[in-house]
């Protein structure tokens, strides 16, 4: 029993602090069931993960439209994770517009809260990919979830598709 009660303390950490850049005290006593907690934020994790690379894909793409439409079922994914409204309100942000250079401005900052939320919980049964790309930002670099170890940047596309480095594995 103290392994559940652990292990779904670890999962209701993970998820309060991954997302939550406004340091937003969310009080954990709202959960009856550790069970139930760990359950939930696995799926809504993978939701959040799919959702991202659709994203991510569509920006590798320079297809601004396709982003919007990803970044709208992003932000569905995201709704229910609590404290992640600030990543919530960046998929927003990303649906509201087809220019791509503004989308990856968003993408940049919305990646650093979702990449903490998919990293806690490591309930992916395939590997996932960190990736970087020092060029991105300004030359201050950028982060990205990656399904394949291949580098397809989304913060240049075709310009610079293989820009980057993969700097962690998920498993």
């Amino acid at each position: 029993m103290k392994k559940y009660f652990f292990i779904g303390a670890l999962a209701v950490t993970a998820l309060l602090g991954a997302c939550n850049q406004s340091n937003k005290q969310e009080s954990s006593t709202e959960v009856t069931s550790v069970e139930t907690v760990t359950e939930v934020a696995g799926n809504d994790t993978a939701k959040v993960y799919q959702a991202y690379l659709a994203v991510k894909d569509a920006l590798v793409q320079t297809d601004g439209k396709a982003a919007q439409q990803a970044a709208t079922k992003l932000t569905t994914a995201l709704s229910p994770i609590k404290g992640c409204d600030e990543a919530e309100g960046l998929s927003k942000k990303i649906a509201e517009t087809d220019d791509v250079k503004s989308q990856r401005t968003n993408f940049l900052q919305l990646s650093q809260d979702v990449i903490p939320l998919v990293k806690g919980l490591k309930t992916q049964s395939a590997p996932i990919y960190i990736a970087y790309c020092p060029m991105a930002n300004e030359g201050n670099g950028g982060y990205w979830l990656s399904a394949q170890k291949e580098i397809k940047n989304p913060y240049y596309g075709k310009d610079m598709m293989d820009c980057g480095e993969v700097k962690e594995e998920i498993k």
